[in-house]
């Protein structure tokens, strides 16, 4: 007969191994609890934690964002942490971790959130700072802060903030390797946005429809002439072969686009609503999209792109 106690002792232990299991199917279990990536209640003078952590985990951020969630998930969102601080002025510091699913998911989410006009940071692998807010990405994780008010003290507080949750990220990331199709020449370096979806894409450029777009991933990058360079990456040529020939039908059939005659086997043309050019291309298993005002200079950008050192062997055509 079993020790009273005993079993209870068991099935506490039976327990304990299950939840083990199931975090560490999670993977949670492995990277540990965000909590380790907070300053200390004293690391930054003058400034302590205004309550306790708040903790959000897949689709509980919508309860955390109202309105704005989705575009974490499209990147790929795990969990964050949000913690407050203050100071003995008053002055308050909001500090959020998001963990995302890779480090491509991280510095996709930093070139969404980021304005590009903003101050360069040394802060993780890339940081802006623009007025009393800051956002720097580093491996898996995304951080932001934002102070609510530009006095000095303010800004002080958020950078000491960041720079403390900087030290304690261990991990390290590389940018996609996508980003580096994008021709060097003339590229302004705040204008580059990683993408992995329609969200992204429609808050660049709207094609009014999901046809032909179901791309990998994708970069952009705006010119000093005026021109936008989109390179959507569909995994294989003949994927994109595929997708280009639904867009194209989509194109050819909508009232949003007048198509245009490029004079080039090798490149699309179409005219938007807005008096823009929107010339198309293919390049092994990526569709260049040009956009500018100028015909000559949206077709130049994409003739440009298809002979980067950083595109695949071109195919013919945009077809």
């Amino acid at each position: 007969m079993m020790a009273p106690g005993r079993g209870f002792r068991a099935a506490l232990f039976l327990l304990g191994v299950f939840i083990t299991g199931a975090w560490a199917a999670s993977g949670l279990f492995k990277e540990g609890p965000l909590r380790v990536y907070l300053p200390a209640g004293n690391a930054v003078e003058g400034w302590a934690k205004d309550g306790e952590p708040q903790e959000y985990e897949g689709d509980d951020l919508y309860t955390y964002i109202d309105g704005g969630a989705e575009i974490y998930q499209e990147y790929g969102f795990r969990r964050v942490i949000v913690q407050d601080y203050k100071n003995a002025k008053g002055k308050s510091v909001s500090l959020e971790i998001f963990e995302m699913g890779s480090p491509a998911a991280a510095f996709g989410m930093f070139t969404f959130k980021r304005s590009g006009s903003g101050k360069t940071v040394n802060l993780g692998a890339g940081a802006e700072l623009e007025a009393y807010y800051l956002n720097f990405w580093k491996g898996r994780f995304l951080v932001t802060l934002t102070g609510f008010d530009e006095a000095p003290e303010t800004v002080d507080g958020l950078t000491a903030v960041a720079g403390i949750v900087d030290s304690k990220v261990r991990e390290a990331g590389e940018t996609p390797a996508l980003v580096a199709a994008l021709p060097e020449k003339g590229l302004r370096t705040g204008s580059v946005k990683y993408l992995k979806g329609l969200l992204g894409l429609n808050n660049i450029y709207p094609f009014y429809t999901a046809r032909g777009l179901a791309f990998a991933e994708a970069v952009r990058g705006v010119y000093e002439n005026g021109a936008t360079l989109l390179i959507l990456d569909y995994g294989t040529a003949d994927a994109r072969a595929r997708a280009w020939i639904d867009l194209k039908g989509h194109l050819a059939g909508s009232d949003k686009f007048k198509v245009a005659d490029s004079g080039s086997p090798d490149v699309f043309l179409a005219l938007d609503g807005k008096g823009q050019t929107v010339a198309f291309a293919g390049s092994g298993p990526r569709l260049l999209v040009g956009l500018a005002l100028d015909k000559t200079a949206a077709s130049d950008i994409v003739g440009l792109a298809r002979r980067f050192p950083g595109s695949p062997r071109l195919t013919a055509g945009p077809a």
